[in-house]
C-alpha cells in the first residue's frame, strides 16, 4: 500500500490552492492522510480527487475545519496501525520544546505525548513543525511530512509505502525526492 502523508496545506492563507507539483505527486496512491492545517476544507475535497482522504484539525484551523475533523485518528492500513495528528499540545508543554530541532533533548516532552495519545500506532503522522522528519523512536516510526504551504526555505510532502515493511521517504516539491 502506498500512502501520501501532507500537512500543513494552509490554503487559501498562505497558499492560493494545492500546487500541481503535489497533486501529481500523488498520484497512484491509495490514500491520503494529511495532518492537519488545511484551514479551508476544500482541501479534502481535491485530496478525494486523488484518492481516499483521512485528515484531522489543527492548530490554525478555523471553527468550521475543527467541528468537520477530529484532532486526532487512527488507520489500520494493511495491517499496520497508523495514527495521526497535527502535533500541537497545550501550550505550557510546547513553549518548553518549541523553536528547537528534533534532535533538542527537550523535544523527548513532544514524542512522549504524542505516543501517548496514540499508544497502539505502530506509526505516528503530524505535522505542526513545518519541518520533514522520519524518525524511529521506542518501535514507533513517527513521519513529519513537513509543510506543503512553504516554510523553512522547503515544500514537501512524504510517501509512505506498506508491505510487509514500513518506509517513508520525504518528497521534496522543488525538486522531487531528498532523502529519507
Amino acid at each position: 500500500m502506498r500512502v501520501g502523508l501532507v500537512a500543513d496545506t494552509h490554503v487559501p492563507t498562505r497558499l492560493p490552492r494545492l500546487p500541481a507539483a503535489l497533486l501529481d505527486g500523488l498520484r497512484g496512491v491509495d490514500m491520503i492522510l494529511h495532518a492537519g492545517d488545511l484551514v479551508n476544507l476544500e482541501v479534502i475535497s481535491v485530496l478525494q480527487g486523488i484518492a481516499p482522504t483521512i485528515a484531522v484539525a489543527g492548530n490554525m484551523d478555523g471553527p468550521r475545519v475543527r467541528r468537520a475533523l477530529p484532532r486526532q485518528r487512527i488507520a489500520r492500513l494493511a495491517g499496520c496501525s497508523v495514527g495521526l495528528q497535527h502535533g500541537h499540545q497545550p501550550h505550557a508543554l510546547q513553549r518548553r520544546y518549541i523553536g528547537r530541532g528534533f534532535d533538542a533533548p527537550e523535544m523527548a516532552l513532544f514524542f512522549a505525548a504524542m505516543r501517548e495519545g496514540l499508544p497502539a500506532a505502530d506509526v505516528i503522522v503530524f505535522g505542526h513543525f513545518h519541518v520533514p522528519l522520519i524518525s524511529t523512536r521506542e518501535g514507533c516510526l513517527f513521519v513529519n511530512p513537513g509543510a506543503v504551504a512553504p516554510s523553512h526555505g522547503r515544500s514537501t510532502f512524504a510517501l509512505l509505502e506498506i508491505d510487509g515493511e514500513v518506509r517513508a521517504r520525504i518528497v521534496d516539491l522543488a525538486g522531487g525526492p531528498s532523502a529519507p
